[in-house]
């Protein structure tokens, strides 16, 4: 039975789709191009991937290295179809993220404390992510940062 999920890098062909999840889920879609860019010029390393449903891109993942560290990316955006959520789009993003990460020592991913990233943090815990920290105010008066890790080597 072939998986119901395919993950591939992302092209800027992706944008118009990706656009309103990223819209839906975590920040203004009209922000991609611009994120997007020197990943796509071949400019940057950071990694963008797409989650793909019958060849059509339903989630998006980003992630960059930190700079100034041993093989340490942070994930900075993994994000489906809301109308996805909890049916395996997100676990074969971020699967695949892991694996196109092999040779990094470390995944970061850091969340909010806030009630809409309930979902997210169970997320990550449930896929062997440890929350190691918890920074009161990081993000704003009443936005904690909650971070969490995974040894990937």
């Amino acid at each position: 039975m072939p998986d119901l999920y395919q993950t591939r890098p992302a092209r800027d062909t992706d944008i118009p789709f990706l656009a309103p999840i990223a819209e839906a889920t975590l920040f203004p879609g009209d922000m991609l191009p611009d994120m997007m860019a020197p990943a796509l010029s071949g400019d940057s390393e950071d990694l963008w991937l797409v989650v793909e449903q019958d060849g059509a891109p339903v989630g998006f993942a980003f992630a960059q290295p930190e700079a100034l560290t041993d093989r340490t990316w942070n994930l900075r955006a993994i994000a489906t179809d809301p109308g996805l959520h909890g049916k395996g789009a997100g676990t074969a993003l971020i699967g695949a993220v892991e694996t196109r990460l092999a040779e990094a020592r470390l995944l970061v991913i850091d969340t909010t404390q806030t009630e809409d990233q309930d979902r997210a943090r169970r997320f990550y815990a449930a896929r062997g992510y440890d929350h190691v920290a918890t920074i009161p105010a990081f993000f704003g008066p009443d936005e904690d940062k909650v971070t969490f890790v995974k040894t990937l080597t």
